[in-house]
């Protein structure tokens, strides 16, 4: 077991000791966020009245968490123990756009997408941006199911305005971009400059920028997303992710950028159920990343 899971042991083992106090260290957290990157700047007028109104789809069968459905109440404290630790690094390192993505598909990180900016959302003062970069598959797009109107492709082709394309939900801190219907192939339109020139403008307007992008070994576009965000988070899921598929995923991925990765469908020890849990940050480590997640143990996972 790596240096790094024996560090991830302690925190989490500290963490679980008292359920009163991880709540205060959230709360602590939320505050110094607030103190040292603070709220975006207030959008105009114009800017949100153009953009159009999206209603967050709100069936207890959706799997996207909300406050008043039978989702798990373990899968929301993981959730919440994931915003804590990312808003606890954007206090330090001042980052305004995250990319979420994974080694190979259908690991859940579209899912821990919409729930870590539902989470985030809940923060006063705290507007978040869930952008849907998987201009193949639109699987954000589809789970918000707007998948008609001018989207992410459509800006990138300069056929959209931003606030065409933006679309605000019931949560007055959560806004969401689709993928749009382009007509060109990802590739092309993320090599253009239009992709660099809206991550600056939405990291002006918005507290956090979530991006779901496409799998990292999958396609080329994943490159040219995280050329223009300022991290990366790595989704990983038990039982599923391959040793080699990880260390590959995580040689193409800038080090300086990897923030940490989502150790995601974890069976909790108290409830059969599935959850997603987190690690610690691992600064400049990614070429060291060589355990499964098979290995790590309840022990070593946040709740």
């Amino acid at each position: 077991m790596s240096k790094y899971f024996d560090q991830a042991r302690q925190v989490s083992t500290s963490s679980n000791t008292n359920g009163a106090s991880n709540r205060a260290d959230v709360q602590e957290v939320l505050e110094v966020t607030a103190r040292s990157v603070g709220a975006a700047e207030e959008p105009s007028e114009g800017f949100l009245s153009q953009c159009r109104k999206a209603q967050l789809p709100a069936s207890s069968r959706s799997p996207v968490i909300f406050p008043r459905n039978d989702f798990a109440a373990i899968a929301l404290e993981s959730y919440r123990a994931l915003r804590a630790r990312l808003l606890r690094l954007q206090g330090t390192q001042r980052f305004r756009s995250v990319v979420l993505t994974s080694a190979g598909a259908a690991e859940g990180k579209t899912l821990t997408t919409i729930n870590l900016a539902l989470c985030c959302a809940q923060i006063q003062d705290f507007r978040v941006l869930v952008v849907d970069s998987d201009l193949r598959t639109f699987g954000l797009t589809r789970l918000f199911g707007q998948s008609e109107g001018p989207g992410l492709g459509n800006i990138l082709e300069g056929e959209a305005k931003y606030e065409e394309a933006i679309l605000r939900t019931q949560n007055p801190n959560l806004f969401v971009l689709g993928a749009g219907t382009p007509y060109h192939p990802a590739p092309e339109l993320f090599s253009g400059k239009r992709w660099k020139d809206f991550v600056g403008w939405a990291s002006g307007q918005f507290s956090l920028i979530l991006v779901d992008s496409p799998p990292v070994l999958a396609v080329a576009d994943f490159e040219q997303i995280i050329s223009c965000c300022d991290g990366a988070l790595v989704v990983v899921r038990a039982l599923q992710t391959q040793r080699d598929s990880l260390k590959k995923a995580a040689l193409r991925i800038d080090p300086k950028k990897l923030l940490g990765i989502v150790f995601n469908g974890a069976e909790s020890s108290l409830q059969k159920e599935y959850m997603a849990s987190t690690v610690p940050p691992m600064h400049g480590t990614g070429s060291k990343v060589q355990t499964t997640t098979e290995e790590l143990e309840p022990a070593e996972t946040a709740r």
